[in-house]
């Protein structure tokens, strides 16, 4: 593998935990400025920087979404609500109806070693962009692929922490129990945290986000995910609606950050119960203070205000790199 796989592989995976933070220390001091951790405990900024999201039921050869959706393409784009856009019910009620839809679908076929896991998805971040008069308009988000091996060697030596490769990934998946808490105690063991990670349920919430990019992950595997990560605490779904990145309607469950003004949402296909992506979200006004001498000026922010967000558009199994479903 050479470097730029290497590269492509942990970019797949970049929601995982990542137990060494140094490594990273630079790009976490970035998003430390841009998402307003100069007040109460800093925002982690490594391994739940941009996790992807998985389809419930992906053939081998399976497109899970396809083009742009009309609008959403501004990073910063509130969210309005509607009353024909409601979700009704608990955090519970929605990701079982979820779960229970996803029971009933057929697994995808197995993928096989020599395959690759293709990606093509739209990100934004504006949070990394200040806002004065000055400043550069943020640019406009761009679909981006990528290919993954499914079966890496160098992922599967016992030697890259918990970089998994997506062979493994399934194979955790597959052995998953049916009871919630067991679900939630098994993923953190898989990506156990470190002592200065977050609150519990943040990081629960964290764990299973980055096993939503497992591809192609079986709908009875997300099935579990969903009714696991109803049972973290404090996990809520807006009772509305939202547009995603690329304008599609999303069903959104979130977990505020302790000590922030920020919730970090998952997004659900409201009809089909896929994973469309995810955002971090402001939920009340604030401003972003800098350090003392920086030549980054303050940056308000405002309850609804987007940091950054992930849509994916297509994923799926293909036998060559640069193949597309």
């Amino acid at each position: 593998m050479n470097v730029d796989e290497m590269k492509d592989v942990r970019e797949f995976r970049a929601g995982a935990p990542k137990p060494d933070r140094a490594r990273l220390a630079e790009g976490r001091d970035r998003l430390s400025s841009a998402a307003g951790r100069g007040r109460g405990r800093r925002l982690r900024a490594d391994w739940r920087l941009t996790a992807v999201g998985a389809a419930a039921a992906l053939t081998a050869v399976a497109v899970l979404a396809s083009g742009l959706g009309g609008g959403g393409h501004n990073g910063a784009e509130r969210t309005v609500p509607a009353a024909t856009r409601t979700v009704p019910g608990s955090v519970k009620e929605v990701l079982e109806r979820a779960a229970s839809t996803l029971e009933r679908a057929d697994p995808p076929p197995t993928p096989h070693a020599g395959q690759w896991v293709y990606e093509k998805k739209l990100s934004a971040r504006p949070g990394m962009w200040p806002k004065s008069a000055a400043a550069q308009p943020e640019p406009e988000p761009e679909p981006k692929e990528r290919w993954v091996r499914y079966a890496d060697p160098r992922f599967e030596n016992g030697k890259e922490g918990d970089d998994h490769s997506m062979r493994e990934r399934l194979r955790f998946l597959d052995e998953l129990p049916d009871d919630p808490a067991a679900v939630l105690k098994k993923v953190r063991a898989y990506y156990p945290s470190g002592k200065d990670d977050p609150e519990p349920g943040e990081h629960d919430m964290d764990g299973l986000r980055v096993l939503f990019a497992s591809q192609p992950v079986p709908p009875q595997a997300l099935a579990k995910l969903y009714r696991a990560l109803a049972a973290v605490p404090g996990t809520e779904v807006t009772d509305h609606l939202v547009r995603d990145l690329a304008g599609r309607d999303a069903i959104a469950v979130g977990h505020d950050v302790k000590g922030q003004k920020i919730r970090r949402e998952i997004l659900i296909d409201p009809h089909t119960y896929q994973y469309l992506g995810d955002r971090w979200i402001v939920v009340k006004d604030y401003k972003d203070s800098f350090p003392s001498g920086s030549d980054t000026p303050e940056r308000p922010w405002k309850a609804g205000d987007l940091i950054f967000q992930n849509a994916l558009l297509a994923t799926g199994i293909v036998d060559h790199k640069g193949d597309r479903p």
